[in-house]
């Protein structure tokens, strides 16, 4: 009996060293660079959402800043505006003072006047009256 050397190990082996090989070029290979490839891409992703909210906390700090700014100045001119309001109306009103105490000053003088003109009419129709009162009593008594 002839041993003849069995081929179908060594071929079977063959078969899986080409089969490792080919399968290493052609998926191995290729998966393992997809799969950096995406670890780059997420990595570099990751960094830039980073830099972004960085630069938005920046922006976010520079907005608050300028609005708490523009508040102040708003509230500032408010301010400026209500006392120059204030100081215009206190003008106003002491300007309605003014022509108040003038029109009851002219009102007293008128009064006074008219107030004298009356005594001075009732003196002389008083005196009349007497005059006219002696002149009958006289008339009546003769």
């Amino acid at each position: 009996m002839t041993i003849f050397p069995d081929f179908t190990a060594l071929l079977i082996s063959g078969i899986v060293v080409l089969l490792a090989l080919v399968l290493k070029s052609w998926f191995f290979e290729p998966l393992a660079r997809a799969v950096e490839e995406r670890e780059n891409r997420y990595g570099r992703s990751r960094t830039e959402l980073q830099e972004k909210q960085g630069r938005l906390a920046t922006a976010q700090t520079r907005l608050e800043t300028a609005l708490a700014e523009t508040r102040k100045a708003g509230y500032d001119e408010m301010d400026r505006v209500r006392r120059e309001a204030g100081a215009s109306a206190e003008k106003l009103l002491e300007e309605a003072r003014g022509r108040a105490r003038k029109i009851l000053d002219e009102g007293k003088a008128s009064l006074e006047r008219d107030t004298a003109a009356a005594e001075a009419d009732l003196s002389t129709t008083a005196d009349e009256l007497a005059g006219d009162l002696t002149a009958r009593l006289l008339r009546r008594a003769s």
